[in-house]
């Protein structure tokens, strides 16, 4: 009797032990790189300043899983390829039923999102840099999904996870017209012509824009 209940102690402890067990998460950050307006209009690049970074994962074993990093601030640069190096956690494994993501700008100082790229004006033929400057205290929560579209995701001990969040610009200028660009205001910007878009410059197309990034559109995908 004595060994059999040493046994079923053994064997509850090694349950639960096994949801305490970590599974290395990196996350990376970009945007929606889609050419809009025919073609004309890409986004290839830019960055965030951000206040914090928040999970939230509901686990049906073992108990959920939440945790807060805050900063002063985090610059992410949108990056496809290279993964966030302060966003690299162990995490407990489990079959998570669902993962939230939340972000949130920093507030204070100018241009926390920035967004670059390139815009081929229809009258003239001639591509310009894009640059596109908001300054805005939002925060964003975002639900996991899979590549396949699942919320379920698995994290296990033995296989490591990338989660990609991306932003969506090509939604935020979604109603931006041709016309608006092709008779945009350019500046000099590192020594090049640029349509810059700010509060002060291009303001129309400011303006047309601003609403639409409070729009929470972001999606985080689990490989």
């Amino acid at each position: 009797m004595l060994i059999l209940t040493s046994l079923f102690l053994w064997s509850s402890c090694k349950k639960k032990d096994k949801w305490k067990q970590p599974t290395s998460v990196k996350f990376k950050m970009d945007i929606n790189r889609t050419p809009g307006l025919g073609g004309n209009l890409s986004f290839t690049g830019g960055n965030i300043k951000l206040a914090y970074f928040t999970f939230n994962g509901n686990r049906e074993q073992g108990g959920d899983i939440y945790f807060n990093k805050t900063y002063n601030p985090l610059l992410v640069i949108f990056d496809p390829n290279n993964v966030v190096p302060e966003w690299n956690f162990e995490i407990p494994q489990g079959s998570y039923s669902q993962i939230k993501i939340s972000f949130k700008t920093f507030d204070e100082g100018d241009q926390n999102i920035i967004v670059t790229g390139s815009y081929k004006n229809s009258t003239n033929n001639v591509t310009y840099p894009i640059r596109f400057e908001f300054s805005v205290d939002e925060a964003y929560e975002v639900v996991s999904k899979t590549s396949s579209g699942s919320t379920n995701i698995i994290l296990d001990k033995n296989v490591a996870s990338t989660a990609e969040i991306t932003m969506d610009p090509v939604y935020w200028f979604q109603t931006v017209t041709t016309a608006m660009l092709d008779t945009a205001q350019v500046a000099a910007v590192g020594g090049a012509q640029t349509i810059l878009i700010n509060d002060t410059i291009n303001s129309n197309i400011y303006e047309e824009v601003k609403d639409r990034v409070h729009d929470d559109v972001s999606r985080v995908i689990f490989n």
